[in-house]
């Protein structure tokens, strides 16, 4: 599908394959969040036209993610930000190895190593390396949001609070056309705390990496069941 859908109605998306970017309205200018993946650039390059993108805003730096991140940048003259702890990630996917957060990703988890340490994302230089500290952030950008880090997934992993909206990346996911933990994480127990953070949120809608948003009320128990089956905090 070449063009955004909106799920919500106050939820501005792009999905095509199984990757999704978000647009989020600001007063001073538009931010995306995630590029999206090789296939996914000239409809994204398209779809964000119709928007003021000023920042562009990675969730993390695996290339399905940051691929047109480059692209964008030069289309509209946007800044990107990027968590200081994934910045030697784009274009090494070695340095941050993942594993299986399951045992039914094994398998899959062998070939995103191999893949992920293939592919090399076009480069880019970040423009804004923010902490986590830097949570009040994009409040000086002109948007009511604040940055929430949710390692595990990458130790950089981070996601945007916006409204009753949390844009979470692959902190989460619905990938499968469902509410289901991440297959890999670069960290287990981070991302363990991660997923205990979603929870303290509790946001309305979680604005996955992958697949639709879904309510927290959906993915509310697939948190909790997978937290207990491996006993998080023992």
């Amino acid at each position: 599908m070449d063009t955004p859908i909106i799920r919500t109605g106050h939820i501005n998306l792009y999905a095509l394959s199984d990757v999704t970017c978000y647009i989020i309205r600001g007063q001073q200018g538009d931010l995306l969040v995630d590029t999206g993946f090789f296939m996914h650039r000239r409809s994204l390059l398209n779809w964000i036209a119709d928007y003021d993108v000023k920042w562009i805003f990675l969730t993390h730096g695996h290339p399905d993610h940051d691929w047109n991140a480059a692209a964008a940048a030069q289309q509209t003259g946007a800044k990107i930000l990027l968590h200081e702890a994934d910045k030697d990630l784009p274009r090494n996917f070695a340095s941050q190895p993942v594993q299986a957060t399951d045992p039914r990703w094994k398998i899959r988890n062998i070939t995103q190593n191999i893949g992920g340490a293939l592919v090399k994302t076009p480069h880019y230089k970040p423009d804004i390396l923010f902490e986590e500290a830097d949570r009040d952030l994009l409040k000086q950008y002109g948007f009511d949001a604040e940055i929430v880090h949710l390692p595990g997934h990458t130790r950089g992993s981070s996601g945007i609070l916006c409204g009753d909206v949390l844009y979470c990346g692959d902190a989460f996911t619905a990938i499968f056309g469902k509410p289901d933990i991440t297959p890999h994480a670069t960290s287990i127990p981070l991302m363990q705390v991660s997923l205990r953070k979603i929870l303290d949120i509790n946001p309305k809608w979680l604005a996955c990496g992958h697949g639709f948003p879904l309510r927290m009320r959906d993915a509310e128990p697939v948190i909790r069941a997978y937290l207990q089956e491996h006993e998080y905090g023992s």
